[in-house]
């Protein structure tokens, strides 16, 4: 396995567990007079991580060879450095982050609903960066291999 595809899964797998994480211990959502008790983390946080996931296969894994930063190999350890400690801390403001208490009967967990999100964003942004940003300090002939059906130099 090239060490690309660890970075890879091990960022997949960074974010999965966080996303476990918070699933587990989700603040909880209440209301009424007698308490109705919902986790929104726990319903909807298995979305944004899929969402996260994908972006960072499709920014990575599945880049198409015309696009700048396909090849690219020196970024990948950087993707994992960042995607990781992005939902880390997402992971910490989902646990410690205070509730919102409205009418006294009424709690709502911001934090649990506005830190994934957040952390999904950061990682397509941070992905899509660091592939195109370490792709373009060097050479285009280094990074696109050229042959036959492979884009024109001077195109870009």
């Amino acid at each position: 396995m090239p060490s690309k595809n660890i970075w890879i899964a091990l960022t997949i797998a960074i974010i999965w567990v966080v996303v476990l994480i918070t699933s587990l211990g989700a603040a909880e959502l209440t209301f009424g007079d007698e308490p109705v008790i919902l986790r929104p983390a726990a319903i909807v946080n298995w979305f944004w991580g899929l969402l996260a996931t994908v972006f960072v296969l499709r920014t990575t894994l599945f880049r198409r060879p015309e696009e700048l930063g396909w090849g690219q190999t020196d970024a990948y350890p950087w993707i994992t450095a960042v995607v990781g400690i992005t939902w880390i801390i997402a992971l910490l403001a989902t646990n410690m982050a205070p509730e919102v208490v409205v009418n006294e009967d009424i709690t709502v967990p911001i934090a649990s609903i506005v830190a994934p999100p957040i952390a999904v964003a950061v990682t397509l942004y941070a992905c899509d960066f660091l592939i195109s940003g370490f792709a373009s300090r060097k050479p285009l002939a280094e990074v696109v291999q050229y042959g036959e059906g492979s884009p024109d130099p001077a195109d870009y």
